[in-house]
């Protein structure tokens, strides 16, 4: 395969790439009060449930003609890799029927009334941001013992991309697709401005020297922004895209248990961090700031129409800057703080634990996620299979390669390790420090106040 055809091939079809990955990162759906949604279960419950689910030997290959079913938010040309997979599955397999379940609308919401009703899916995705939700409810089956029986070599995956898929040291998900979080930046402005392009180590204070130096004024007006930082369609405080920031100064959001933010949300490293994406835009101005992006469209991308040198985004948009003749961009590792570290955006597939066809699902989930099935997605997004990037040359394509080299530097959400994330610490994290932004609130006081808000969060039933 030529290095001309591999980039071809990692990249067709990325338009959809982004319908299949988004979800993974934007805010998990919740269901409504008038909606029914599984109960959260005693601690009672949730041990003889969690005894109850696990396999007491391994799973006995499929025999008699079965169905499975298997639930997806994806529809219309999006189905395309699950249609293919299907075909193939079912070749390999004949005395096994996949029924693809496509819920474009409220896919959370009608899982977890599927659940309460154990009528759900044996086989169904998530989204990073419901992970822990759906661990804790006991209702996603623990993968060890499968993969255990069938000898499923966990380092045929990229590390740090297989993690996120963990939960308490058990695999209860396998990856679908996912992205890291990419810097791209242009080659035509950096040699305008004589700027050497961005280098493996360069580090924060590097970051600032050049995007000052990429940042173009007349007057006092910037008709060219150094950085245009990570605002995930529009969300112009969006905490993933932030928590690279974070993680590389040694921050976090949450106790590793999980059960409290003071002391960690709003820690010397958070503030830190916090100031330093702060300062991007309010000091050095190098970066634009929250009123200047809701002036342009919705999803207003800079660094495509020419105006930002520079973009911290995800692998989305790589196909669309391809395309752009007169767009010459090249990727790069992202600056690093105190160490090297990156986020990610992550879907998943499980098994349903009231499954009444676990060894089936199990051959199905395995076939899309670690065997043949899996290429038919890496058309479309990243793969978390080793084999299979190598196959498409990722690790050496020049836009891809800087990407995946720091695949293993991803830092698990911190959703996983609390459920009540998205409506403790994401909400009030992002209340707050829009008013740092918008109101000139104190960095630091402005965290004492999302952390104590969050714990008090934690605390309601």
């Amino acid at each position: 395969m030529t290095p001309a055809t591999r980039a071809t091939f990692s990249l067709v079809g990325l338009g959809v790439a982004t319908m299949l990955v988004l979800a993974a990162c934007a805010a998990p759906v919740q269901p409504t009060a008038q909606q029914p949604a599984a109960q959260e279960p005693t601690a009672q419950a949730t041990a003889a449930q969690t005894a109850e689910q696990q396999p007491t030997e391994a799973p006995a290959a499929a025999e008699q003609p079965v169905t499975i079913r298997a639930s997806m938010w994806e529809s219309a040309e999006a189905l395309e890799p699950y249609n293919k997979a299907k075909e193939a599955f079912e070749k390999q397999y004949p005395n096994i029927k996949v029924q693809l379940e496509s819920v474009p609308q409220e896919y959370g919401t009608k899982l977890l009334t599927q659940m309460a009703a154990g009528t759900a899916p044996d086989v169904f995705q998530l989204g990073d941001g419901d992970v822990a939700k759906y661990v804790q409810r006991g209702v996603v089956e623990d993968l060890e013992p499968f993969m255990a029986a069938d000898k499923l070599d966990k380092n045929i995956f990229f590390e740090g991309v297989f993690n996120v898929g963990v939960v308490n040291g058990k695999t209860y998900l396998l990856t679908k697709d996912f992205s890291p979080l990419v810097l791209y930046y242009n080659k035509d402005m950096f040699q305008t401005a004589g700027v050497e392009p961005p280098q493996e180590g360069w580090t924060w204070s590097d970051f600032v020297e050049i995007a000052r130096k990429l940042t173009v004024r007349e007057g006092d007006k910037v008709t060219q922004w150094g950085v245009q930082l990570p605002d995930n369609w529009g969300d112009y405080l969006w905490t993933r895209g932030f928590s690279i920031f974070a993680f590389q100064n040694g921050a976090d959001f949450l106790s590793p248990d999980g059960s409290k933010a003071t002391g960690y949300l709003n820690s010397a490293a958070m503030k830190e961090a916090v100031q330093f994406y702060v300062d991007l835009v309010k000091k050095e101005q190098v970066a634009p700031d929250i009123a200047t992006l809701k002036a342009q469209s919705s999803n207003a991308d800079l660094f495509m129409a020419g105006k930002a040198a520079m973009l911290i985004t995800g692998r989305w948009p790589l196909k669309d800057y391809l395309q752009n003749e007169k767009l010459n961009f090249g990727t790069a590792p992202l600056p690093q703080g105190k160490k090297a570290a990156n986020a990610i955006c992550w879907a998943g597939f499980g098994i349903y634990t009231k499954s009444q066809n676990k060894d089936a699902a199990w051959k199905w989930l395995k076939f899309i996620a670690a065997e043949d099935g899996a290429k038919e997605f890496a058309n479309y997004a990243l793969t978390a299979v080793k084999s299979i990037a190598d196959e498409q040359g990722l690790t050496t394509d020049e836009k891809n390669a800087p990407i995946m080299k720091g695949l293993d530097l991803v830092v698990a959400p911190p959703e996983f390790r609390n459920a009540k994330f998205g409506d403790c610490v994401d909400k009030y994290f992002k209340e707050n420090l829009e008013k740092v932004f918008l109101q000139d609130l104190d960095v630091q006081q402005a965290l004492d106040t999302a952390a104590q808000q969050a714990d008090d969060c934690f605390a309601q039933p």
